[in-house]
């Protein structure tokens, strides 16, 4: 019974291999999917463990190695785009600086303004004050506003 499975085991590795080698042959890309169209396989097959073996020995489907080589234009295109983002940002700071500048002399307008209206309503209470006085005093004489021509 082992012998039987060996042999079939090594019957499903020769057809792996050769669809590999074929799909290569063509300088295509090495698909799972492929090799279950060439081989006429189950892709259950593909998850034993002497057929991702053999495809990691091949170096093909999960097992292809991942370029780590960026090519020149997309570092052309990113060296522009980080010297564009560089000039976005030192624009924006300058844009903070001027922002920064208006809001500190809006500040010091509003604390000048405050003083102002602070100065003003001290004032004002006293007036009152003085006026109710008065008032309290031409009662006391007798006399109404009425009676006062108003200029």
């Amino acid at each position: 019974m082992q012998r039987m499975y060996a042999v079939k085991r090594e019957s499903t590795l020769k057809s792996v291999q050769e669809a590999i080698d074929e799909i290569q042959g063509f300088d295509r890309i090495v698909t799972k999917k492929e090799l279950i169209e060439i081989t006429g396989l189950s892709s259950g097959t593909f998850s034993q463990e002497y057929v991702k073996e053999l495809l990691k020995k091949n170096k093909v489907c999960q097992f292809k190695e991942r370029s780590k080589v960026v090519s020149e234009k997309k570092k052309d295109i990113t060296e522009k785009k980080y010297e564009q983002l560089l000039i976005e940002n030192e624009h924006l700071r300058s844009k903070m600086q001027d922002f920064e500048i208006v809001m500190d002399k809006n500040n010091q307008k509003y604390t000048e303004l405050q003083s102002k209206f602070n100065q003003l309503d001290y004032e004002n209470k006293l007036l009152k004050g003085k006026y109710q006085q008065l008032l309290e005093y031409l009662n006391a004489i007798g006399v109404t506003l009425d009676s006062i021509p108003m200029i």
